[in-house]
């Protein structure tokens, strides 16, 4: 997710015309009946592992107090996933390669950045770089929680895709996916994070089982809605493409750790709506697919994407459908309401709590009922440096003092004998401390 919710307004008055279902696109579904027939799931030590979890974006730069409180926050309220940023790109230290997000670091930190004289990206691996992702991580494994880390952000927020492109003097979002020169870049920038030795615990990170696993992308489409965006050049293939080279690659520096796009989930064909219809070069089903990602993820923003009634029902059965078509797991791994707070960003709900109450309710229900592994809200927020609360910027945040903290927490308690886990059977497999998947044959 971003904070800016993507370009979704120019998406809203598309004209998209229903190729197999009906309006609500709910096609006919293949029973998904749990207890005859009981879904691929994760395990962790041997047992099933079925959770709610959650997202934040502030982690790698924020301080340590700040830190210590959001990974508390989710202890609290047993949420045992958190995802997070794994990166942080900026333009040339000298201004010559500017930076695709404003001053192109985060209170003084950034990961990557371009060396005018090497003429490609160079890592900053000290106080204000890669040490505060080492921090977090340790951080995370002190309060029994497991990170799911992205690699890129599809947005220019944090850098992203657009300053990839900067770097090498590229013109177009999909270049990203196919010019060699920034796919060597982006695997340089994996193999770096994946070796790394935590300077806080002294783990490399690819043998730490506090990752539950890397996530390829944030979101990744083949247009941004910036002046980048093509409309020739690239097909729901390319990306395909790219994830299948790119989680290869993360999985043969990495067999400990599971892989998984980290798409919104978009469909080609199904329904009415625009995430039916493959947007952005995004097919999930063959993202999905691939032999070397792990588990399958979905969004879902039906405020921000215009959705009708109806919509988000039928969007987390087609994909929990989907995900027992292809014998993997899947995440409901972003999801949100807004609400309307005063004073402004800070305060008490004022506006969009029964909306958000029943949608919650409504999603969690569903996929517990109907074997979902996991739902990861966005986003859960803690304190800042003041001991007030980090500001909810786009509406979504919450709390663990607040309605939705208490809703969620008793959903992270549910989850953690869902029907799924419930009916999971051994595995055979040797107990590990990493995520591993029961799949499906």
């Amino acid at each position: 997710m971003s904070a800016e919710r993507h370009f979704l307004a120019i998406l809203a008055g598309a004209s998209l015309s229903v190729s197999c279902a009906n309006p609500s696109g709910r096609a006919a579904r293949a029973s998904l009946d749990v207890e005859l027939h009981p879904p691929a799931g994760f395990e962790v030590d041997g047992q099933p592992l079925c959770f709610a979890g959650s997202n934040n974006y502030y982690p790698i730069y924020q301080p340590k107090p700040v830190v210590d409180d959001l990974f508390a926050a989710a202890q609290a309220l047993q949420l045992k996933v958190m995802r997070v940023w794994g990166m942080l790109d900026r333009g040339s230290l000298d201004g010559a390669v500017p930076n695709a997000d404003g001053a192109g670091q985060k209170d003084g930190v950034y990961f990557q950045y371009w060396d005018p004289v090497a003429k490609r990206p160079a890592y900053n691996d000290g106080e204000d770089g890669l040490q505060r992702l080492d921090y977090v991580l340790a951080a995370a494994a002190a309060h029994d929680l497991k990170l799911i880390v992205v690699l890129v952000n599809n947005w220019q927020q944090f850098g992203g895709i657009d300053q990839y492109l900067m770097w090498y003097g590229k013109s177009q979002h999909h270049e990203f996916f196919t010019a060699p020169e920034l796919r060597q870049a982006y695997q340089a920038w994996a193999k770096h994070v994946i070796t790394r030795k935590n300077s806080v615990n002294g783990r490399i990170y690819r043998e730490d089982p506090t990752l539950f696993g890397w996530e390829l992308a944030n979101e990744p489409r083949c247009k941004d809605g910036s002046s980048f965006d093509s409309e020739s050049g690239w097909d729901k293939h390319t990306l395909t493409s790219w994830a299948d080279e790119m989680s290869s690659y993360v999985k043969a520096l990495d067999p400990n750790h599971l892989v998984s796009v980290g798409d919104e989930g978009f469909l080609d064909g199904g329904g009415e709506h625009w995430a039916y219809k493959a947007e952005g070069g995004v097919d999930h089903a063959a993202l999905t697919a691939l032999p070397n990602v792990d588990f399958g993820t979905f969004h879902l923003y039906p405020q921000d994407w215009h959705a009708p009634t109806g919509f988000a029902e039928s969007w987390i059965l087609d994909h929990l459908q989907l995900a027992r078509a292809l014998g993997k797991p899947t995440l409901l791994e972003e999801y949100g309401v807004k609400v309307e707070r005063t004073p402004a960003r800070l305060g008490e709900v004022t506006r969009g709590w029964p909306a958000r109450r029943d949608a919650y309710r409504d999603w969690n229900e569903l996929m517990l009922n109907n074997g979902g592994n996991a739902a990861l809200s966005w986003m859960l927020a803690g304190l800042d440096q003041q001991q007030t609360r980090y500001p909810d910027y786009d509406g979504f945040a919450f709390y663990r003092d607040e309605a939705t903290g208490k809703l969620l927490g008793e959903y992270a308690q549910a989850f953690t004998s869902a029907p799924a886990c419930r009916v999971a059977t051994a595995s055979g497999a040797l107990a590990s401390p990493f995520v591993r998947v029961r799949r499906l044959r």
